[in-house]
């Protein structure tokens, strides 16, 4: 997009709002005319992360991001995955690696203002990938009101559009998918004024520090792995069964324990159980 001359103070004024309001997560570019490069053809502004180095890399970036565009005299902003990738690193949130991030999440979600929502969109290109995307509203939720059901129910509307995607280029015998995704974790609209845009953003700082903390797939993929091979010594008493992993002698009888290779896996559950 190229931003019109009377639009560019405004998108830097408010970029720079925001840098204060999130501080080191975000780029902090020295000159104004690196603000502008992040502006999308429809006139969203993607605040990039420092793993950013050009607007494709923030496209397909595997993580949620902080946005912000000029709505009818308001300000639209919110925390948005628009990328299919940060789509599936969200879900993560639901696997038992990430369980005190979910809990963290969920309830930074419940604090945020009543006008917040978080919702899942349809984002259509029929004609050609470089056209201007057709948004449709599948799923909303006030955020504060957000539960297991209502993610459950957000991924599931996810998984719906995805695969209408997939259904729809196979009957068209079409060489791309033109339905996708999209996820908006928590958005507002903020009034022109600089102290309320600065407390809305400010609300969306602790979830977006969440997100990037969340693993992607593959690194849950290796982790796992590497716990199966991570191999630690147990000791089982041949009469009583009991398991320790550092005593010599069963606590229960006297026997002498004798030594077990187990996973970290197995470790972690036996000393569960005593």
């Amino acid at each position: 997009m190229t931003v019109k001359e009377s639009e560019k103070e405004e998108y830097v004024k408010w970029y720079r709002l925001a840098e204060k309001a999130i501080g080191n997560l975000v780029q902090h570019p020295r000159e104004d005319a690196e603000i502008l490069k992040w502006v999308s053809r429809e006139g969203w502004l993607l605040v990039p992360t420092h793993l950013e180095k050009d607007k494709e890399k923030l496209k397909q970036a595997p993580h949620p991001h902080i946005f912000f565009f000029f709505d009818n005299g308001h300000i639209r902003m919110g925390l948005t995955c628009n990328s299919q990738e940060s789509i599936r690193k969200m879900r993560n949130i639901l696997h038992k690696f990430h369980t005190q991030e979910r809990a963290e999440f969920l309830d930074r979600l419940r604090q945020l203002d009543n006008d917040f929502a978080t919702a899942v969109l349809s984002k259509e290109k029929p004609h050609h990938h470089l056209q201007t995307p057709e948004y449709h509203e599948v799923f909303k939720i006030q955020t504060n009101k957000i539960n297991d059901r209502s993610i459950n129910r957000l991924f599931q509307c996810v998984d719906e559009i995805r695969e209408e995607g997939r259904t729809k280029k196979a009957i068209e015998n079409s060489k791309r998918i033109k339905i996708f995704p999209m996820l908006d974790l928590a958005w507002t609209r903020a009034r022109k004024n600089e102290e309320h845009f600065l407390k809305k953003m400010s609300q969306l700082k602790p979830l977006y520090e969440i997100c990037l903390k969340i693993r992607t797939d593959s690194q849950i993929g290796l982790e796992t792995k590497k716990r199966k091979k991570t191999v630690s010594i147990v000791k089982t008493c041949p009469k009583c069964g009991v398991q320790e992993s550092k005593s010599m002698f069963c606590p229960r009888c006297g026997l002498y324990l004798s030594p077990k290779e187990v996973t970290q896996d197995e470790l972690e559950r036996i000393m569960k159980r005593q």
